[in-house]
């Protein structure tokens, strides 16, 4: 998950992949790169023994913890330090996922909103990037700078195979037609890199993290549409993410 600006949605949409995967009997490694750590908080029951920070670091050692489902490796303090390090950690993170790849099925990694040498590296180490964006006028002007940092990275560290998969409107309140309208502009002028689904601003994912469950747990009935919404979507990821492994294989 990855976009330069905070609140767009990028740690709501990544925990609720996690578990989405993780109750489709997937192994999930869920990455904390923001210092922010909301995503440490909300998954916090499913730490695992190497942080994200130590990630960034040669010869890490990941193990998979628990029968959850779920290892989180959790932010902390430290990971600002790793913007402040040598530039060899941007490929370091590849080379340890890539050494834990036969324990884990997938990688969630949820990016910090700036763009340093923790999000280069993110970008570097993924397969799959998507966008959350909010449907406000800085956001939609600034798709353009976010699609040239995805493709500049891919191309100056020979991450070509890395597939984009969209620009993903997120906390999109249906009801304002300026929203409405900045939806249809970006259709019209980014369409082909818009992936096909929206997550709608609704009360029960604020409630979701606070009580750390999926949002599809929630009695509310409100709760109970947002996950049906967020399911539809986070199925379209995985079905993406199905045909390639298919194809590499």
């Amino acid at each position: 998950m990855n976009n330069q600006k905070g609140g767009v949605g990028k740690t709501t949409l990544a925990v609720h992949l996690a578990w989405f995967m993780a109750e489709a009997g997937r192994r999930v490694l869920m990455i904390d790169a923001d210092a922010q750590g909301n995503a440490t908080d909300t998954l916090k029951r499913h730490v695992g023994e190497t942080s994200a920070a130590g990630l960034f670091r040669p010869a890490a050692r990941i193990v998979a913890s628990g029968d959850s489902g779920i290892t989180l490796a959790p932010a902390d303090s430290s990971l600002t330090d790793v913007d402040r390090g040598s530039a060899a950690a941007v490929m370091t993170l590849q080379q340890n996922l890539v050494a834990a790849a036969e324990l884990f099925d997938i990688c969630v990694i949820d990016t910090p909103p700036s763009l340093g040498l923790r999000s280069v590296a993110c970008l570097v180490a993924a397969s799959h990037v998507l966008a959350p964006i909010y449907l406000e006028d800085y956001s939609v002007k600034g798709v353009k700078g976010l699609l040239q940092t995805v493709i500049g990275v891919q191309q100056r560290y020979g991450r070509e195979g890395m597939t984009f998969l969209g620009l993903l409107p997120s906390n999109f309140n249906t009801k304002s037609p300026r929203q409405r309208s900045h939806l249809e502009q970006l259709l019209r002028e980014a369409g082909k890199y818009v992936f096909p689904g929206q997550i709608v601003a609704r009360d029960g994912y604020a409630e979701a993290v606070a009580e750390r469950v999926p949002v599809w747990s929630l009695k509310r009935r409100s709760a109970q549409e947002a996950g049906r919404e967020i399911r539809a979507v986070l199925a379209k990821i995985a079905e993406r993410l199905e045909e390639e492994m298919t194809d590499d294989a």
